[in-house]
């Protein structure tokens, strides 16, 4: 029996349609990454997406923060088969009529443990200046661009709840794709298996060496080494030694496993739930135009919980979020930048020309 293939059905999944706007990449030199603990780059590629209109005096800037292991300029590569880039998704609301023109940029804050979390830290670097200090100011004089919103996925989704509550006089939205939050769910189940790779593989040095050394074949949230590796970059973060920079404090004993408290209470303190329970984030929250918080069903993090206990702790505050769960793994959040993108914009004050929605 032959077979007929149904091409009415063929979306710009299978060949994306070319960018109505446009990228500029510039090389980004810091100063405030300079001297950094691990040498990481200063000098950094920095993709700026421009509307099709190509004018951008007064437009929305949305500010897109990358997963734990990316990096800004992954999200301005040809999507691969059946799926999007987030700029490819903003470009084609544009097009549609379905989100009112914006400026987008993604920021480089990748380090050699995979991550910042966007934070300063005597480990890492000073990811959170260089962002908001740096980078922002930066754009927003060259394109001279209106108000901002800051968005991600993942790490990324943590990085806007953060980023947010910290400047909100210059964040005025924030949306989250599955952000991390509510650490007890999405970390704690990890730290057996976090433990028990690093004991096998000698120590934390001897599995970073390995990790560092080569490619992962596998790098998914099922791999108990990957997840390892993550314990140590959000330790990075979230529990730097101050006394002794470029280094840092798992929040479990290396010998017998146990959970230090001392550690484990310094990671909850940047717990974006946790924070929101504090006068000074409280009132940052309130300050926020719109707050936006997802996550799919079947979450390897469970970070659907995390975004509804966020969500019932911001409405206990006085607070409306806009929440949104839906069936899907942890990867699945591609398609919720159709929802979340003309919500951002709408709340900063440019509405869809045509009030067109998008598929999701």
């Amino acid at each position: 029996m032959s077979i007929r293939t149904p091409i009415e059905a063929r979306t710009e999944k299978v060949f994306p349609a070319p960018l109505k706007g446009r990228v500029e990449v510039h090389r980004f030199p810091s100063r405030v990454l300079e001297g950094n603990p691990w040498g990481d780059p200063v000098e950094r590629e920095l993709p700026v997406y421009l509307p099709p209109s190509g004018t951008t005096e007064g437009l929305p800037l949305l500010l897109l923060l990358s997963g734990y292991a990316g990096a800004g300029w992954m999200h301005f590569q040809r999507p691969r088969y059946l799926q999007d880039s987030i700029v490819g998704r903003l470009d084609r609301l544009i097009r549609s009529g379905a989100a009112a023109e914006a400026v987008m940029v993604a920021p480089d804050c990748l380090t050699t443990l995979g991550g910042s979390q966007y934070l300063n830290s005597t480990a890492t670097g000073r990811y959170e200046d260089y962002v908001m200090h740096e980078i922002l100011p930066w754009v927003q004089d060259r394109y001279h661009t209106g108000p901002t919103a800051v968005l991600g996925t993942s790490s990324g989704g943590y990085g806007a709840f953060v980023l947010a509550l910290r400047h909100p006089e210059t964040l005025r939205a924030l949306g989250s794709n599955a952000g991390d939050a509510y650490f007890e769910y999405c970390y704690l189940p990890e730290f057996p298996a976090a433990f028990r790779q690093i004991r096998a593989a000698g120590g934390p040095e001897a599995l970073l060496k390995e990790f560092l050394s080569g490619p992962v074949s596998t790098f998914r949230p099922d791999n108990p080494k990957v997840q390892a590796l993550e314990h140590m970059g959000y330790a990075s973060a979230y529990s730097p030694v101050e006394a002794e920079p470029g280094r840092f404090e798992l929040p479990f004993d290396l010998d017998d496993g146990g959970l230090r408290p001392e550690v484990w209470e310094r990671w909850l303190a940047w717990d974006p739930v946790r924070m929101i329970r504090t006068e000074r984030y409280r009132d940052a929250l309130r300050r926020l135009a719109y707050v936006y918080a997802d996550g799919g069903t079947r979450d390897e993090y469970a970070l659907d919980i995390g975004a509804r206990v966020f969500a019932a702790e911001a409405r206990r505050q006085g607070v409306r979020v806009d929440l949104e769960v839906f069936d899907g793994i942890h990867g699945d959040g591609g398609p919720r930048y159709d929802v979340m993108i003309p919500r951002l914009l709408t709340a900063l004050g440019f509405s869809a020309p045509t009030g067109a929605r998008a598929s999701v």
